[in-house]
């Protein structure tokens, strides 16, 4: 068989019994990508992309790419909504999610919110065996042909949140639905996925500050990842920063904020054997926030 069938079924094998969402290196630019109840988290509403290549030069490795947009609602901003459009490609299997999302803002003190939020999403997961080469024609899971599962999916998280902190934990594939591809294909499902996230700003000199935070991931049986970043800003609109994952990767980061765009460049280093075939793992992040016409209802 070819590569292409190795890689995919490596993913596959990789994606089921671990992680099966999304994972984004600079989700600490926008954490509503890991917490519905971070929707709102800004009194702007940014809009938000994401493009992400996995294991670069390595034929069939994953790509993925997500929109999303999320701003608050009303005169007194005490709600919030947020969509998400994902699209991710993993050799012979595609998977696409729409995401809808809802918080409520409740007011803690002067400075800080707490947030309680929920998402209703719909996945559509694709495998194109049409890519398979095989050798044996009589394992009908592998003849030529395109298969589809859709599956219903919920999420839900609390998120506190200031101006210079945030805290907050999320719930994900809350209904466990099951993937199907035919009576002989593919038959897996989904297990739930905690995260715990977590980050505060420090002011050092003026015009210079540190951002360090961190993301907790809980995944079904599978070992709890931890990732530990800092990100170090000059005049407050220039950042360097790294991360350290204990799963054995690291990432190196580099991003600009010039009025209402904001973009970041990540390049992720693992320690795995997949080094020897792959140039790294590459994301670019691009996003614009749309001014609030309510701005001046809220404190922040």
């Amino acid at each position: 068989m070819k590569i292409v069938l190795f890689i995919s079924i490596l993913i596959v094998g990789c994606n089921f019994s671990a992680q099966q969402l999304t994972f984004n290196s600079q989700y600490m630019l926008n954490q509503y990508m890991v917490n519905a109840a971070a929707a709102g988290q800004h009194s702007e509403a940014p809009i938000s992309l994401s493009v992400r290549q996995q294991w670069a030069g390595m034929r069939g490795a994953p790509v993925n790419q997500s929109i999303s947009f999320n701003g608050r609602l009303g005169k007194k901003q005490k709600t919030a909504f947020g969509t998400q459009l994902f699209n991710d490609v993993n050799g012979a299997f595609k998977n696409m999610r729409l995401k809808g999302s809802y918080a409520y803002h409740l007011k803690t003190n002067e400075d800080g919110k707490l947030s309680f939020g929920v998402s209703a999403i719909l996945s559509q997961t694709t495998v194109d065996a049409t890519i398979f080469i095989v050798n044996d024609y009589s394992d009908e899971t592998l003849l030529g042909v395109k298969q589809k599962s859709f599956t219903p999916d919920a999420s839900a998280g609390i998120f506190y949140f200031t101006k210079n902190l945030f805290i907050g934990a999320s719930a994900n594939q809350l209904l466990q639905a099951k993937y199907s591809f035919g009576e002989n294909l593919i038959q897996n499902r989904q297990v739930n996925h905690i995260y715990g996230s977590g980050g505060i700003i420090i002011k050092m000199a003026p015009g210079y500050k540190i951002e360090p935070s961190f993301l907790i991931k809980t995944v079904g049986p599978a070992p709890t990842e931890i990732d530990l970043n800092a990100r170090f800003f000059y005049r407050e609109n220039v950042w360097l920063g790294f991360s350290y994952r204990n799963s054995g990767a690291a990432v190196l980061m580099v991003g600009l904020e010039r009025d209402r765009f904001v973009i970041g460049y990540a390049h992720d280093f693992t320690s795995s054997n997949i080094k020897n075939y792959s140039a790294g793992t590459n994301e670019l992040y691009l996003q614009y926030s749309f001014k609030n016409k309510h701005q001046g209802a809220t404190k922040f």
